[in-house]
């Protein structure tokens, strides 16, 4: 229920990594790689297993806040 409540009012529970991908206009997760200096093999990874909590907070603020890290993740 509270999760249902957060995605009411926040939108997405979670960084993704299309939402990267579309902030900084690349197609694919090999240009995503270069464009944030990251290896092809740790975006597929976040693909899978997700953005890691202190990566996402680091990312939000690379984007300005465009892309949000997941409050409850950090939290955690």
């Amino acid at each position: 229920m509270i999760q249902l409540i957060e995605l009411i009012l926040f939108g997405k529970l979670n960084m993704q990594v299309k939402d990267l991908r579309d902030f900084y206009g690349v197609k694919n997760n090999s240009q995503l790689a270069k464009e944030i200096n990251r290896g092809r093999s740790t975006i597929h990874g976040w693909e899978i297993d997700g953005i890691p909590p202190k990566t996402q907070a680091v990312l939000e603020l690379l984007t300005k806040g465009k892309v949000k890290a997941d409050r409850k993740q950090l939290c955690a």
